[in-house]
């Protein structure tokens, strides 16, 4: 196996190139990383260069390069190279303070019944995942309150895994992607927005905020998450969908008037849906817009999924949607029509399951 980041790294010779090496910090909590791909690649990265302690779980490819060679990002123009604790088995690992959640929806429900050695008395676990989380509706109030999304959690094996006392939501604007197993690539934005499920201003969420600041990441906490990943999700259930049928990129979407158009009919659609879940909505669809045009030529995740093979996250952005739009009486039949021909062209991949 070649050495996994030297193809990637040639070209970068002539920049910065910095080599962190792994130190224990009795100061920072203990952090662990369940995902290594391009989110969970970047905060473990970026983590690892403010000192914290972390360490990783990983398989596969992934898993053999990190080993090998430990992680690498390139950021800033910087090469970063970083020697980390990695394993497929989080028994390996032990309790942790931290686990921050970074893989697809798809892999969930698998991965939540062997996360149990990572999780102490105290463990919070972070949710840096698109979509709408198995949780959403387990302590919220309102006419859905203890509600259980089937599209996300079918027979609720999250739940039973991580109680939601132990959850912290968590809504990334960051844009990464993978150029090769244990090579991570940040393209732009650094916001993580953070916070409790009951919108509490807690010491542990304090802590994570601080930590992710010193990790350079503009961290900030939420006193009403639930309405920060539906924001999120207004642009994810548009563009992601659409880059997985077209295999266009993201100035390509937005380029397009009709295509535009599209995606925000589908916002609207998601928009109305917060309305009559009150959810308040704190910045607009022009504004979510004006974010995504700053994503420039990025390839959403459905497409780095697509092109890489992976499973794509079909359920967790529209067939949740979809579900929760039924139970509140709010009409989606342009999220519906996406949905539709997004499961046909994932289906044909061999990239998505319907749940029997």
């Amino acid at each position: 196996m070649k050495a996994p980041s030297e193809s990637v790294l040639s070209h970068l010779r002539p920049v910065a190139s910095e080599r962190i090496h792994e130190t224990s910090n009795p100061g920072s909590p203990k952090f662990c990383i369940v995902g290594s791909g391009a989110i969970g690649g970047t905060i473990a990265g970026l983590l690892l260069r403010s000192g914290a302690s972390v360490s990783v779980v990983a398989r596969g490819d992934t898993l053999a390069a990190v080993k090998q060679s430990g992680l690498r990002l390139l950021v800033e123009n910087q090469a970063l190279q970083a020697p980390v604790r990695v394993s497929e088995d989080p028994a390996e690992l032990g309790p942790q303070d931290y686990v921050i959640i970074a893989v697809k929806a798809p892999s969930l429900p698998r991965l939540a019944r062997r996360i149990g050695p990572l999780l102490g008395p105290d463990t919070a676990v972070v949710t840096a995942m698109n979509g709408v989380p198995w949780w959403f509706f387990l302590n919220a109030g309102g006419k859905l309150a203890g509600h259980r999304l089937r599209a996300v959690d079918p027979m609720g094996f999250i739940a039973d895994a991580i109680p939601i006392r132990r959850v912290i939501g968590c809504v990334l604007f960051v844009a990464a992607s993978v150029d090769e197993p244990g090579v991570i690539r940040h393209e732009n934005g650094r916001l993580l927005i953070i916070g409790e499920p009951d919108d509490r201003l807690t010491p542990r969420v304090k802590c994570l905020a601080e930590w992710l600041r010193r990790a350079g990441f503009d961290s900030r906490i939420s006193q009403s998450i639930r309405s920060d990943i539906w924001f999120k999700l207004l642009g994810n259930i548009s563009m992601n969908p659409i880059s997985l049928l077209t295999s266009a990129p993201a100035d390509r979407i937005m380029a397009d008037p009709l295509v535009r158009r599209l995606c925000i009919t589908v916002m609207e659609e998601a928009a109305q849906i917060a309305a009559r879940l009150d959810l308040p909505m704190q910045y607009s669809i022009d504004q979510m817009i004006e974010k995504l045009q700053r994503l420039g030529s990025f390839r959403m995740s459905m497409l780095q999924d697509m092109e890489r093979g992976k499973p794509v996250e079909i359920d967790a952005l529209l067939t949740v949607t979809h579900d929760i739009g039924l139970l509140v009486g709010v009409p989606t039949p342009f999220i519906d029509s996406v949905l539709g021909l997004s499961r046909l062209r994932a289906e044909g991949l061999g990239l998505f399951e319907r749940a029997a």
